[in-house]
This record gives structure tokens, sequence and C-alpha cells, in this order.
């Protein structure tokens, strides 16, 4: 499995503005895993409730692809230009 991102690069330019800001996605991963800690019981709970109607192993599979997608981020780049502004995102 790839590794997760570590920084995302947001830049917005118009006519009267230059603005840029980096995200430091590394210090989200301590918080998604004490979400999903907190969370669990309840997830648990879904997946036995679900399990029996076939629904269960679905939920886990949407979980793992939920974590394999935003490790599949590194490398995105988004250019979306309008007629007077302009953004770019980049994930490093």
């Amino acid at each position: 499995m790839n590794r997760p991102p570590m920084l995302m690069h947001v830049r917005v330019r118009n006519e009267s503005t230059n603005f840029g800001l980096w995200l430091p996605l590394f210090l989200l991963i301590p918080l998604a895993l004490v979400v999903l800690i907190i969370l669990s019981p309840l997830i648990l709970i879904a997946v036995i409730v679900l399990w029996p109607s076939g629904w269960g192993k679905l939920a886990i599979l949407a979980l793992w692809a939920a974590i394999v997608s935003f490790c599949s981020l590194r490398g995105l780049k988004v250019d979306v230009q309008g007629r007077n502004e302009r953004v770019y995102i980049s994930v490093v």
C-alpha cells in the first residue's frame, strides 16, 4: 500500500490576491485514528447487525476503500481556471 500524503498546497490567484497555503496532512492522521478508535464499537455493532443481510462485508470493504483512496492521493494535482480566478491544489 502507498504511504499517505504528507502535505497539501492550495494556491488561489485572482486579480487582487495571490494566496497560498500549505496544509500539513500528517497532523490529520493521528486525529483520524482517534476518531476511528472512538467509533470502532459503533462500526463493529453495525457490521454485526448488517452481516446476515450481506451488507456487513460491504461496510468493512468501504472502510478499507476509504483508507486506500486517501493513501492514493499522493501526486494529485488539480488546476481550475476561471475568467478571473485560478485555483491550484497539489498533494505531496
